[in-house]
């Protein structure tokens, strides 16, 4: 497992509609469920219509700190659609703003993704200098990629000023 800091980029806005779960974060390992985000992409990709999950390969993991609830988050599963999309049944959208992340990059079996994680946010970030904005954290994965393999590849997007 590595990672690589690739600076910051201009995110324009985004609808992402997938399926919602409320978690807590990977950064809070007592209590986190490490089978909750795969069990629910997995069955995003089982129940979304295929003829639209597969005009893209980007896929967004959608992180929404739940302010009620320290450490818990409303993570959202899915792909990018039109702004006239409507959600099937038991899927549901979420806005990403235009904003600024500052972009980590994931190499390696997704079994590392704490620890890419615990770097992101423990070492990348604050080295960095730079502020976080309210906005959802993402993880862009491209689907034809296998995360099991070795030579992996994902992103961890902070949301930033």
């Amino acid at each position: 497992m590595a990672i690589k800091n690739n600076g910051t980029i201009k995110f324009e806005k985004k609808i992402v509609c997938g399926i919602g779960i409320d978690i807590f974060s990977i950064m809070m390992a007592d209590k986190y469920d490490p089978s909750a985000i795969p069990s629910t992409w997995q069955k995003f990709w089982l129940q979304f219509p295929k003829e639209i999950s597969a005009k893209n390969p980007i896929a967004f993991g959608a992180s929404i700190p739940i302010e009620t609830e320290p450490g818990k988050l409303h993570y959202v599963a899915g792909v990018e659609v039109d702004s006239n999309f409507k959600a099937p049944s038991g899927f549901e959208t979420c806005i990403i703003p235009n904003g600024d992340y500052l972009v980590i990059q994931h190499q390696g079996n997704i079994s590392g993704l704490a620890e890419s994680y615990a770097m992101a946010y423990g070492v990348e970030f604050p080295k960095a200098g730079l502020e976080m904005r309210p906005a959802p954290h993402l993880e862009v994965y491209d689907s034809t990629l296998n995360p099991n393999s070795d030579d992996y590849e994902m992103k961890i997007l902070i949301p930033v000023i």
